[in-house]
């Protein structure tokens, strides 16, 4: 069963592309049809898509694999911190900075000047310094917040890249291609999408839509850490997935019925031949003769009607020729 029910999909517009002047022909395969000069994608293929990327991260977490969701543009930015949030993961949702994967460690050094700036205002090393150097190092952390925050507490490289908008995100795709990072990333009809690994053909310019596919993405990393899991099924798909499973349950059923069936026919039948076997034995054994007890006269009347011929035999000879 599909992770997002297709009437969410629809409801967010997940399936509105660009116009058909800005289109890259690789998303060919995903778009359904045209209206009114706007690519429709092909829901059931984001359906598809959505389930592979949803099993393939689920794995990674599994693993231990930590995420960073990637989301700078406008309509993608809140959606990267909720997910993040929800989760206890990384996210950069205001601007990427270059080398932030392959120059982790300079990174690091900026997170450290950060903390250092918090520990000199909590221990009142700021009522010691002038005011002008005050408002300089205040400048300085917010703005190394506003752009650090969300991967303050990473201390390695994480696992997994959760992208919105393959053109906005080049520089991060690029950085986690050098370290064979799996990226994961939502698609729209004017990006190239052997960009990224896991493929999601969706709407990248509808907050709605961003929300929902990133959402439905994170319930992955959700159903294995134990966290929130937001559903994104219908009632009338539970009701058809109730259905299914009563009626495959149904099927084992009478798989076992008839399993169980037959093994009894076939103690029955394994009961009847032993039954005969043992008849015959009985009857075999019913039938023969106990020569040793007649007499000389009555054993060369029995050879006679077997046509064995008794001349010059004793009873002894005589029995054992009547016993072949």
């Amino acid at each position: 069963m599909s992770v997002v029910s297709m009437n969410y999909l629809l409801e967010a517009g997940v399936h509105f592309g660009h116009q058909k002047r800005r289109w890259n022909p690789k998303m060919g395969e995903y778009i359904y049809t045209t209206r009114d000069d706007i690519y429709i994608i092909d829901l059931q293929k984001t359906s598809k898509c959505l389930d592979k990327a949803y099993e393939a991260l689920k794995t990674i977490v599994e693993d231990g694999g930590k995420v960073l969701f990637v989301g700078t543009k406008k309509q993608a930015q809140e959606a990267a911190e909720e997910s993040a949030t929800r989760t206890n993961m990384y996210f950069v949702n205001e601007r990427w900075l270059g080398g932030t994967l392959t120059n982790f460690r300079t990174i690091r050094s900026r997170v450290r000047r950060m903390e250092e700036i918090e520990k000199m205002e909590q221990d009142g090393t700021f009522d010691l310094l002038p005011k002008k150097e005050v408002i300089g190092l205040k400048k300085e952390y917010e703005k190394l917040n506003k752009n650090l925050r969300g991967i303050r507490d990473m201390k390695k490289l994480p696992q997994a890249l959760v992208i919105v908008d393959p053109k906005k995100e080049e520089i991060a795709i690029k950085e986690a291609r050098i370290l064979n990072i799996p990226v994961f990333g939502v698609v729209d009809t004017n990006c190239d999408p052997d960009m990224v690994d896991y493929v999601i053909p969706g709407n990248d310019d509808a907050v709605r839509s961003v929300k929902l596919l990133i959402g439905a993405l994170t319930n992955a990393i959700a159903e294995v850490n134990g966290n929130e899991v937001i559903d994104y099924i219908s009632e009338e798909d539970k009701a058809k997935k109730d259905k299914k499973e009563k009626k495959e349950a149904k099927k084992e059923v009478r798989k076992e019925n008839k399993k169980e069936v037959k093994e009894e026919v076939k103690e029955v039948k394994a009961e009847e031949k032993k039954e005969v076997v043992e008849e015959k034995k009985e009857a075999t054994k019913e039938e023969t003769v106990d020569y040793s007890k007649m007499t000389v006269a009555e054993l060369k009347e029995i050879a006679k009607s077997k046509n064995i011929s008794t001349t010059g035999m004793k009873k002894a000879d005589i029995i054992e020729a009547l016993s072949k």
